[in-house]
Order: structure tokens, then sequence, then C-alpha cells
């Protein structure tokens, strides 16, 4: 295979989802999008090589339907071009437009069988598939580690390749696999031409594997070299800055989580998480400022502890009728847990408005619906006046 050809499409390392997306299709700006094609329609270079640069250019910036059309006018001059096909897949896959990507993708294999950055991001754009639908796409995790059999064949010392099997193993659940594959990648990684980045990026999914099989000072270890590896990045701040949490180093973890915020000031991730470590290492006043933050933030809606986080911190502050209005979102967003109906109910008889004792009572016994052992709730239940 001759690699210095197709050097400037090699795969970038690629990070494990956080948490499964509770929705795939993301808003796009489409008069914006369409004006700025309109422009690059109009000085579009002419050379096949320039017009994928340009490509991967726009991609790296996040424009995937400006770098979509590089990628595409660079297939009107050469169709067999594996690096264009590589990155009109990707760009379609950033657009959530998977069954498309894959054909792509699939495209660029057929033109070159040794081409490896076209079968790892298959493999990825299969993955994405699994993530966005199980139900309709539950063999995509075996199709995607079948065809990283095939990469690996062709290159087994490359690092992208073992990090792409690592992320689809972990996402399948198989975490002792998923942890000797990342620190292979990790090996690998070291000696081979890789940004800083691309480096960071694999050390966070071997963290997260640790994390997984909890084995936490290990994963401190993997997040912290993420985060020297590239200091920019707020993942890697922010997952180092869960772990410390988790090990109880509230002062570390602050620190860790308020550099992910200001990196990342829209991410709901590390906002939350910044809000939750707050709250749950004593500075419950602080934590509100940093919920109501992460309630602008896109997703919220999707993650109902954090509105009942916010509830228990009013309550601390007094604020109960707040408290109630959040407690009552975060009861009823999906999915419903025991948690958040028996923190309803605690929230109630908080208050004791006139209807709020009975309120609570309600709250408390559809928590026991939820999980007939939840003890706190049954125990509130018990003592409730």
């Amino acid at each position: 295979m001759n690699t210095t050809a197709h050097r400037s499409s090699t795969p970038r390392a690629v990070a494990l989802p956080l948490a499964r997306r509770a929705i795939a299709i993301m808003l796009a700006a489409a008069a914006s999008s369409l004006l700025t094609v309109a422009v690059a329609q109009a000085a579009a270079p002419a050379d096949t090589s320039t017009l994928v640069r340009e490509g991967n250019r726009y991609y790296a910036q996040g424009d995937c339907a400006l770098a979509q059309y590089f990628f595409q006018e660079a297939l009107k001059r050469d169709d067999d071009s594996a690096e264009a096909l590589v990155g009109k897949g990707r760009s379609l896959l950033c657009q959530n437009a998977y069954s498309a990507a894959v054909d792509a993708l699939r495209n660029a294999i057929e033109v070159d069988d040794a081409y490896v950055p076209g079968y790892v991001h298959l493999a990825l754009a299969y993955q994405e598939q699994f993530v966005f639908d199980p139900a309709s796409y539950g063999g995509r995790l075996s199709d995607a580690l079948e065809v990283l059999q095939r990469a690996e064949n062709l290159s087994p010392n490359d690092p992208t390749v073992q990090n792409t099997k690592g992320i689809v193993l972990y996402q399948a659940g198989n975490l002792d696999q998923a942890r000797t594959t990342l620190e292979r990648a990790t090996e690998l990684a070291a000696a081979a031409e890789m940004s800083e980045r691309e480096r960071s990026t694999i050390q966070v999914n071997l963290g997260r594997a640790y994390r997984e099989l909890g084995q936490l000072e290990l994963a401190q270890q993997a997040f912290r070299r993420g985060v020297v590896l590239d200091p920019s990045s707020a993942t890697a701040h922010n997952n180092l800055g869960n772990v410390m949490y988790r090990l109880g180093d509230c002062s570390g973890a602050e620190f860790e989580l308020s550099q992910a915020v200001s990196l990342a000031p829209n991410s709901l991730s590390a906002v939350s998480s910044l809000a939750i470590a707050m709250f749950e290492c004593g500075d419950v006043a602080g934590s509100i400022p940093r919920f109501e933050q992460a309630l602008q933030l896109d997703g919220a809606v999707f993650v109902p502890a954090v509105f009942t986080y916010l509830a228990r911190a009013y309550v601390d502050q007094g604020r109960l009728d707040d408290a109630v209005r959040r407690a009552q979102q975060g009861a009823l967003l999906p999915p419903e847990s025991a948690e958040a109906h028996y923190h309803l109910g605690t929230v109630y008889d908080a208050r004791r408005a006139p209807g709020d004792v009975e309120a609570a009572r309600r709250a408390f016994e559809r928590a026991l619906e939820l999980d007939s052992e939840y003890g706190p709730a049954r125990e509130a239940l018990t003592n409730l006046r």
C-alpha cells in the first residue's frame, strides 16, 4: 500500500461518544450553507488534490455541507478518487445522512481496496448508524468489526485502526477487549506520525474503557496524559474532572471541569458535570448558576437529572416554588426514574403548600411503581405526615 500517496486523508483519532445521543438529526442553517456553496462554485479550483484539500479544510472547520461540495467537485474530475469518496462519506456522516455516507465509503473501498481510511471511516459510519437507531441497525457493530479486520489485515500496526476497533468494542460492551485494543493503539501512536491532538484522543478513549471497568486510577492517568498532550481538549479536561470527582478529589475535579467549561462553554456535558460536582462537593449556591446555564444548552431536555439537581439546589436556598417547577420537569421528562419522582416528592414535602402533602405522596408512590426496591421513596412515604 502506498501510504505516502494517501497521507493527507489518514483518518484522525476519533473519540468515543460520552452517551448515546437521544436525538441525531441536527437543525441546519440551510440558507447560509446554500450561500457559501454558491460562493465556492464561483471560485472552485480545478485540480482534484486541491479540491480534496479544501474539502478537508472545511470539514475540520465543521462546515460539512461546504466540505461535501468540494469533495463532490473533486469526484467530477476523478470519480475513482478514494480520498474524495472518503471525504464525501465523512461530510455526509456529520450531517447525519447515514445511508448516503455508507454508500460513499463503500465506493471508496471498491475503487481502492488497499486504502485503509476507507475501512476505518466505514466502520465509524456503521457505529454511528447503530447509535442512531439500534433497533434497526442492531448488526452494525458486527459489520464494523468485520470491516476493521480487513483494515487490520492491510495495516496491523496502524493506531487509527486499533483506536477505531477499540471504540466499536467499547460500544458493543466488550470492555476488556476494548481496553486491550486501546492500550495497543496508544503504544502504536507513540511511534506513529500523528498529531498530539490525535494521541490525546486515543488516551481519552483508553481512559473511558478503564473507567467503565472501574479502574479509576488508571483512567485518571490516561485522561491526564490526554490533557498533557492536548491542553485545549475540553473532552480530556471533562473526563479527567469526572474521574477525579469519583475518586473524591473535589478541588481537582472542579478545576478540571472549570477548564472544560472555559474551553467549551456550550458543552452540556461539561457544564452539567461542573454543576453536579459543585453541588455534591458542598458549593450548592455556586452550583445554581451552572445548572441554570446547562438548562439553556441544546439537549438539556434529554438530561432530566439536571432539572432534578437544580430543584434540590433551589430547596437548599429556600426557592421552593422554583424548586417545584424544576422538579416537576425532571420527573416528567423521559426516561422516568424513581429517583426523579422521589426528589419531586421531597420538594413538595419541603414546600407544604395546600395539596403538597398529597402531591408528595403520589410522587413517592410513583417512584415505587418504577422501582419497588427504591428505599428512600419507601422511607419517605412511611414518614409522610
